[in-house]
């Protein structure tokens, strides 16, 4: 494990970790100020009200009934998903107070940074629900919201069975596109046709769910504005078989 040292002491790397985010700092007063900034983003301003506490739970199971929604039998669902709901600051502070990791005072948009190994429970308990990210079906399957980069391999598969599907070999061709043997290559049109062979590069997301608060601004002709507040959470979703608790992914 690497050390780094200070004038009194040495410090293990994990003591200068983040929990939120798992960024790992160089100098302990590095670590303070972000912890500094933090503590600000997760402050109530004077524009949150402090809701009751059924009020809080309400919005706990609205956010997991959209994210269950997510969670679908079919293959074509599995992937990088996306939800926006309705809600305002004041019940997205309900839920999120003392997670909240990023705020951009321009947009007023807040962030949640969700990842590792304890990032399901830690959503668990927020939440106040074990089963917010899972979803089972018939024939053993289970669809969930993935956070084990373990089990990144079986989405890889999943996209290249999708990108590189392989004609119906029961069709026939038509005769009438069958190539001139005596017809001169055209050579763009070969060097095209080879490119559209090449595999296309699966280049990952992290394995992570964020979830955020922004405010969205519109406004007439006339001037006259409108506006709303939305929380968006973006997670990946994947699907597993389930043998008598013995685990076996399938996309």
């Amino acid at each position: 494990m690497t050390d780094f040292k200070t004038k009194n002491k040495t410090l293990p790397c994990k003591t200068l970790e983040c929990k939120l985010c798992n960024k790992i700092y160089k100098r302990p007063s590095g670590l303070k100020k972000h912890k500094k900034i933090i503590k600000d983003f997760n402050t109530i301003k004077p524009s949150i009200y402090i809701l009751p506490e059924k009020a809080i739970e309400e919005t706990r199971q609205m956010l997991v009934y959209h994210i269950k929604e997510k969670l679908k039998q079919n293959s074509r669902h599995v992937g990088n998903v996306s939800v926006t709901i309705g809600g305002t600051e004041s019940q997205f502070f309900g839920v999120f107070k003392g997670y909240i990791h990023n705020y951009f005072p321009k947009s007023g948009t807040y962030k949640c940074i969700f990842k590792g190994a304890d990032a399901y429970s830690t959503l668990a308990h927020i939440l106040k629900d074990e089963n917010w990210g899972v979803k089972y079906f018939l024939q053993h399957q289970k669809t969930f919201v993935l956070l084990n980069s373990n089990n990144q391999d079986s989405l890889q598969e999943s996209y290249l069975n999708k990108e590189n599907q392989e004609p119906d070999p029961l069709q026939e061709l038509d005769p009438l596109q069958e190539l001139d043997p005596l017809q001169e290559p055209d050579q763009f049109n070969i060097q095209k046709s080879r490119n559209s062979l090449k595999k296309k590069i699966y280049r990952p997301k992290p394995v992570q769910i964020i979830i955020g608060w922004k405010k969205k601004i519109k406004s007439d002709v006339y001037n006259i504005t409108s506006s709303a507040g939305f929380i968006f959470i973006n997670f990946i979703v994947s699907r597993t078989k389930v043998y008598n608790s013995v685990y076996v992914d399938i996309e």
